[in-house]
């Protein structure tokens, strides 16, 4: 939530002195209308979850402001606290690839006064259709290398998909997607392996499955086999395999896939910590990293993910890699932007 000035607009009106521009993040009721819809794509609060939109005022519950304790020194300030206006886009165009260079010129006007952009994800990229929605914000984030949110992964998964399309991979890799199996916000451990079941069914031989997870601010990514009923985890801050919830939820997902197809299969799925990942060098390059291990995977022609990474090893992400990585998300909203016009700035590498 922003505290506005009654001259302020979202999505091109004003809004006043009643009315406050607001983030969605998190929905309890997702069917609930939204007080202000925005024409066709934003009608109820599941539509607007990550794009800013007009509250009444009188319906917003101010959070309570916590006195710091005494013996902190200096307040530390949170990086979502910081103003989104803080760098313009066109300023950080300069030191940016290429095709993040020519978004953000774009997205100066493009985003401005809270506009997002529309993306529509198809059936086949996650099994059901949906909506998702690109701020300005989201692009800042991704150009300062900023933590990130998961309509950004979602966007580079849209864009894989179509990777895999061209390198005729489709029956050999697929997503889920993230917003339903998050540890925030995506209901209950039985209803989020239901989820992840219901897209398992759907597999083809041999194919495996990329999971994205957010465990409480931190993304991992989780490779699902489950043919073989293996399950391959990627976590690069701690490189080693996960316990409690999310275990649960995805052994519990392959049993019900189990039951769907009437095997009985083994007597729990077989974990496999990959340790031999790139590590991120700090805390907030988690997003950045899972991003880049999907396209590792799709981009290495002999499939051979296993073997690399099964074991500890002196991998390293350069700047490059991420650079690279940014540039081809830079692409996939472009795509929705400019038609082609980015596209042509990706030239196809399997190594």
């Amino acid at each position: 939530m922003e505290h506005n000035d009654p001259s302020q607009v979202c999505h091109g009106y004003p809004l006043g002195d009643s009315n406050l521009r607001v983030s969605v993040s998190v929905a309890i009721e997702e069917n609930a209308l939204v007080p202000f819809p925005v024409g066709d794509e934003i009608r109820t609060v599941r539509q607007a979850m990550g794009s800013w939109v007009a509250w009444p005022k009188e319906l917003v519950i101010m959070s309570p402001v916590k006195k710091p304790e005494k013996r902190r020194k200096k307040k530390v300030v949170q990086e979502d606290d910081l103003s989104e206006d803080e760098f313009s886009l066109q300023s950080l165009a300069a030191s940016l690839p290429n095709s993040l260079s020519m978004l953000c010129m774009w997205g100066e006007v493009g985003f401005k006064d809270g506009k997002a952009i529309t993306i529509q994800i198809e059936a086949e990229v996650f099994g059901r259709a949906r909506k998702t929605f690109i701020l300005g914000q989201d692009v800042r984030r991704i150009a300062t290398m900023r933590e990130l949110t998961g309509n950004c992964i979602v966007i580079y998964q849209r864009y894989l998909y179509d990777v895999l399309s061209q390198y005729k991979m489709l029956d050999m890799v697929a997503f889920i997607d993230p917003a339903m199996i998050g540890a925030i916000g995506c209901g209950k451990g039985q209803e989020r392996s239901q989820h992840i079941k219901e897209r398992l069914i759907s597999a083809k031989p041999g194919q495996i499955f990329m999971l994205p997870y957010n465990a409480d601010k931190h993304w991992v990514l989780t490779i699902v086999d489950p043919e073989q009923e293996i399950v391959y985890f990627m976590d690069p801050m701690k490189r080693r395999l996960p316990t409690g919830e999310w275990v649960s939820i995805v052994d519990s997902a392959i049993s019900m896939y189990n039951a769907h197809k009437g095997r009985k299969g083994r007597s729990s799925p077989l974990w496999k910590n990959f340790s031999g990942i790139p590590p991120q060098p700090n805390s907030k390059e988690c997003g950045y990293f899972i991003m880049r291990y999907m396209r590792d995977i799709i981009e290495d022609k002999d499939f051979s993910f296993v073997n690399k990474w099964e074991r500890r090893s002196n991998h390293v992400y350069t700047q490059v890699d991420i650079d690279e990585m940014r540039n081809e998300w830079a692409i996939g909203v472009g795509s929705v932007c400019f038609g082609s016009v980015l596209s042509l700035n990706r030239a196809p590498n399997r190594t």
